[in-house]
């Protein structure tokens, strides 16, 4: 009954979805960015879902790790202390590659995130940073760097898939122009400089988001099935989503260039290479879960 209960609702949910995404990728129905725009609040869409995202991601992290035995007061610490680290390497990260933009335009917006903009290889940098401080500074933990991490793979597509539409409230990070069935319309405004006289772009978000939730079914059905090793499902992280990464960018329009080099394809190649080394290191070195 269960199971009949959560395949409805999730039938309903992507029966509304297409529906929906069928009058805004038309042009009928056009989004404002806004949530709350008045003189007193300003609340982007954008800052409402990535925000959500992270507390999806939060509760799915702690009841994994839960079930593997840490503490929660710990792991809570743990997460106070990595997720700043994840909102500033995300933010210093976009903005170092766009700096000439926001040095003339936008510079009173570089300490505000919540109005667009982030590099989600610089957040992981960054979360991946703080958890191994908080383990620095607590040796004594009841959990291990790669055992976090492994809980922290698992949903990261998940809470990455969500975040995908807070740029689809932004009209951003939108692909080429395209003719395809699921072109997506955006508006004037928020067309690409050289780009103004297109209507429809490729819906990228749509790609990356699918990709994102595959991804986090395969990683949850591997950690729950086949790991045997802290850092398995991390490392397997570290080799699928970088992937689609690559596949991704190669269609957007927005993105950050170092000379003729896409930052976001590179970054990944070194994320792959590394989920390599590790997967490697961690079948011959790698501490068994039931060792722990």
């Amino acid at each position: 009954m269960k199971k009949i209960l959560f395949w409805s609702i999730v039938t309903a949910v992507i029966v509304a979805i297409y529906f929906f995404l069928k009058v805004t990728f038309s042009g009928s129905l056009v989004l404002d960015p806004y949530l709350i725009n008045n003189s007193f609040l300003h609340v982007k869409w954008y800052g409402v879902i990535i925000g959500s995202s992270v507390v999806v991601a939060y509760l799915l992290v702690r009841n994994q790790l839960l079930r593997e035995g840490v503490k929660e007061d710990e792991f809570i610490i743990a997460m106070v202390v990595a997720i700043p680290f994840a909102v500033i390497g995300g933010r210093l990260f976009y903005v170092a590659f766009t700096w000439n933009e926001y040095f003339k335009y936008h510079i009173n917006q570089i300490l505000e995130p919540w109005t667009g903009g982030m590099a989600i290889f610089g957040a992981l940098i960054g979360m991946f940073f703080g958890g191994w401080l908080y383990l620095r500074l607590n040796k004594n933990a009841s959990f291990k760097y790669l055992q976090a991490m492994d809980a922290l793979g698992m949903v990261l597509p998940f809470a990455q898939g969500m975040g995908r539409w807070g740029n689809f409230f932004n009209h951003e990070a939108y692909g080429v122009p395209t003719n395809l069935p699921w072109k997506m319309f955006v508006p004037p405004l928020y067309r690409m400089p050289g780009y103004e006289n297109f209507a429809f772009f490729t819906p990228t978000f749509i790609y990356e988001g699918i990709g994102d939730f595959l991804i986090f079914y395969i990683l949850y059905e591997f950690t729950k099935k086949y790991r045997m090793k802290y850092g398995q499902t991390f490392a397997l992280y570290l080799l699928l989503y970088p992937t689609l990464r690559i596949f991704v960018e190669s269609l957007r329009l927005d993105s950050l260039w170092l000379y003729s080099l896409r930052i976001d394809q590179v970054v990944p190649v070194i994320f792959i290479i590394s989920g390599g080394l590790l997967f490697a290191w961690i079948k011959r070195n790698g501490l068994m879960i039931k060792e722990a």
